[in-house]
């Protein structure tokens, strides 16, 4: 598979109520880090590797990051845009219906506030090995209140997947979702057109009911998930003591 021929979609459509006042003006993915956008960094990040075909998934001040990017030729990229309608927020996955349209084979999903670093060619060749419908990036997650639960089976098969579990229930460390996939086209026929849904709380649970082949990909690089203003604070601090490092291309 042609990695310049593979899409990227990114969900940029989220409030970002837990920063502000910066979201009352900003729209989340557009909040500067070092000096730009956080979604800037994370196409930058991508195009190391060579992905220049994104699908960006707007709501909330939609017209900021579509003004910012455009079609993406100044950054080297092809951009296109699915749009959300802010009055009815459809949820990580249930935003995504209209993609269906743009993609015919394997593609990405991955989210516009945070910074990692991972080998998306090394995950993508597991994802294909092992003929996978779907392959969600996890790691160890030793925080007393994990996001999700993940549990695996053999050759690191997803048997279970738990949004928001019980901490008092869970034994560390605790295997969570980082919020990056791969998917086959046909993940589409799982998510209902115009209904609000989550890939966490719903659409993983229904895969793994259907008995189709879902893997976890581990990773121990960096991940933050910019969700609030302490973590955008890290943020700043890690690039500043080079603990995350950006990539610039003119």
């Amino acid at each position: 598979m042609n990695i310049v021929d593979l899409q990227v979609i990114l969900v940029a459509g989220g409030s970002g109520t837990r920063l502000t006042p910066l979201t009352n003006k900003a729209v989340k993915p557009m909040i500067k880090v070092a000096g730009k956008p956080i979604l800037e960094h994370i196409l930058k990040m991508f195009k190391r590797f060579g992905f220049k075909q994104f699908i960006i998934s707007v709501c909330f001040k939609k017209e900021q990051i579509i003004n910012y990017f455009g079609s993406g030729r100044k950054f080297g990229m092809e951009i296109k845009y699915i749009e959300e309608d802010p009055d009815h927020p459809l949820g990580t996955a249930g935003g995504l219906c209209q993609a269906s349209k743009l993609v015919n084979k394997t593609f990405i999903v991955a989210y516009a506030d945070i910074l990692r670093e991972l080998d998306i060619l090394d995950m993508l060749r597991t994802h294909q090995q092992r003929k996978a419908f779907a392959t969600i990036n996890v790691y160890q997650n030793f925080g007393k209140n994990p996001k999700s639960s993940i549990k695996m089976g053999r050759q690191y098969r997803i048997v279970e997947f738990i949004e928001r579990p019980d901490p008092n229930k869970l034994k560390e460390p605790v295997w969570s979702n980082a919020s990056f996939y791969f998917f086959e086209p046909d993940i589409f026929e799982f998510i209902e057109q115009g209904k609000l849904q989550d890939f966490g709380k719903d659409i993983f649970p229904k895969l793994i009911k259907a008995k189709k082949p879902i893997y976890a990909y581990s990773s121990s690089g960096y991940f933050l998930d910019i969700s609030n203003m302490e973590k955008l604070n890290q943020a700043h601090q890690d690039i500043k003591m080079l603990k995350f490092k950006t990539y610039d291309y003119h």
